[in-house]
């Protein structure tokens, strides 16, 4: 830092020089013993440096005066010019600490608030932090609490974060939204097992969210609800979602497509069957009762609040393992969800145990894809096998046809799924979420199994209402590759359902699949060039 009394002289001359003086001109005269103004550019670059810290001086009054003036000089002109860096190194912090201690000692509350709302744009480290836990102290407020947890969880410090959250709702005459919202997100990010005894961070977020009335902000509500299920629930589950495919080769097929489109437009005829491999594998997964189940005998939580909820010896009945009540319950919430009135109420508890000691039958089987489980498992070229066809072949018309009743008979069965057993499996889970969300969160005190339960129904809802949208989209495309693409995933989504008319239409699909092949086994071309077959299998990608 300059000697104060040289300062007052570049200040000086900066103030008469104010309209020629660039702002680095201005940076050179406060902030070196010998600035060279008449320097060209280049010389600039290797002379010129921007301060880190900034000593202030304060032991005169006339060190106050002029560090003052400088001050005023940083704010309005030189954080503006080289913002980057002065966000990065504090320059404005710096400047507010040294006002605090040496010239506004007990700022009001409105100044402190003028403070705040220019520290907001500050980076979120330790002298801002400093700053703001300095005004909460001395004028605390709900305001400056969520000022001060929002630069605790942009620093990462959640926990600290979270006290101040939790302060400020306190302390708040109405509900803040978007605070509630940063709140959950901190404790997401936090993820720790145990907010409160036998409550992760997790848990409880899930919780609240659940209890949350009327929120004004629907998609954020949704966004952050979704990521708490997914803070919940183990990897295995989170594996089986959807994802985004190659964008790349999204484009390669659409112009593929495109060009088949065309071609079939000037008279041209397409016998392959459209299979994309990657395309299928990102399409939304359905989640079984079967996947829940694993995943619920290692969930060691849910098991031990169940255990706690009820009484597990009484009347005589026999003690049950904590997992198999815990297997039990979830099944019988998936026949009936009004066994959950049992749970909310103590005295009916008995009648519970019963129920859930009892053996539950499952009816349900999977229906029997055949060959086509090949298909969805290898792809259509290992079902087909790799071979090249005889282009000039005489019943190549024949095969022709085969493929296009293929293509029409499994567009008509994505349809028959998509808008029958899938939308009234979407009305049947969607029915079923809020029952447990209302009732569970009505007047139940074990989180961890309440959430729990919320979490995985709220998967499978949220599944099933993305696959119907996800082949809704592909229905609509209107051109082949996308409606085979949606008939494939139908036929992988649909054996998890217990249907005889669904059953029917597979071994039809089967048998023309199996017919189509033989087409192709007699027209196979005797030809070592392999173009064709490489060219099949780059497509199934």
């Amino acid at each position: 830092m300059l000697p104060t009394k040289i300062l007052k002289l570049r200040l000086a001359r900066i103030a008469k020089g104010k309209s020629h003086l660039s702002t680095q001109d201005k940076l050179m005269l406060v902030s070196m013993d010998s600035p060279d103004l008449s320097a060209n550019f280049f010389l600039r670059l290797f002379k010129v440096s921007l301060p880190k810290q900034w000593k202030f001086k304060h032991e005169t009054d006339e060190d106050i005066l002029y560090t003052t003036q400088l001050i005023q000089l940083i704010e309005n002109e030189l954080i503006p010019a080289y913002e980057f860096h002065a966000r990065k190194y504090a320059w404005y912090e710096q400047c507010v600490m040294y006002q605090l201690n040496y010239v506004v000692q007990q700022p009001t509350s409105q100044q402190i608030n003028g403070y705040v709302r220019q520290l907001e744009s500050c980076l979120d480290q330790q002298p801002k932090i400093d700053l703001l836990s300095y005004f909460q102290q001395h004028d605390p407020s709900a305001a400056h609490a969520i000022a001060l947890a929002k630069a605790y969880a942009g620093a990462g410090q959640y926990s600290q974060a979270i006290e101040q959250y939790e302060w400020a709702a306190q302390h708040s005459p109405q509900r803040n939204e978007v605070a509630f919202y940063a709140y959950i997100d901190c404790l997401l990010h936090r993820n720790q097992p145990n907010y409160q005894p036998d409550v992760s961070d997790a848990e409880y977020a899930i919780a609240l969210l659940c209890q949350y009335r009327q929120a004004i902000d629907q998609k954020t509500y949704s966004k952050i609800l979704h990521n708490a299920v997914s803070t919940l629930l183990p990897r295995e589950i989170l594996q089986t979602r959807g994802s985004e495919t190659n964008i790349l080769m999204d484009v390669g097929r659409g112009l593929n497509s495109l060009g088949k489109s065309l071609g079939g437009i000037l008279g041209g005829r397409e016998f392959q069957i459209p299979y994309s491999k990657e395309v299928i594998a990102s399409a939304p997964q359905l989640l079984t009762d079967a996947v829940v189940l694993e995943s619920l005998v290692q969930s060691s939580s849910m098991q031990h609040a169940l255990q706690r909820k009820v009484t597990l010896t009484k009347d005589g009945i026999e003690p049950q393992s904590a997992e198999s009540l815990l297997i039990n319950l979830w099944r019988s919430i998936q026949n009936n969800v009004d066994i959950l009135t049992l749970l909310l109420e103590q005295e009916q508890h008995e009648q519970l145990i019963h129920r859930l000691t009892q053996p539950i039958l499952v009816d349900r089987k999977k229906l029997d894809l055949g060959g086509i489980h090949t298909i969805l498992e290898h792809g259509l070229m290992h079902y087909l096998g790799d071979i090249r066809l005889d282009k000039q072949h005489a019943e190549r018309n024949s095969l022709y046809e085969q493929r296009d009743v293929i293509v029409a008979e499994m567009t008509a069965l994505a349809v028959w799924f998509q808008q029958g057993i899938l939308n009234s499996y979407l009305q049947q889970q969607s029915h079923q979420l809020q029952q447990i969300k209302t009732l569970l969160y009505s007047q139940f005190d074990e989180m961890a199994l309440s959430s729990g339960l919320f979490a995985y129904q709220f998967e499978i809802q949220k599944r099933v209402h993305d696959l119907s949208n996800w082949l809704q989209r592909k229905l609509e495309k209107g051109n082949d590759f996308d409606k085979m693409q949606a008939a494939w995933v139908t036929l992988r989504e649909l054996s998890h359902f217990d249907s005889d008319e669904g059953q029917d239409k597979i071994n039809q699909i089967q048998q023309n699949l199996e017919k189509y092949k033989m087409m192709r086994l007699k027209q196979i071309l005797l030809d070592s060039n392999q173009s064709e077959i490489l060219q099949q299998k780059q497509e199934e990608k």
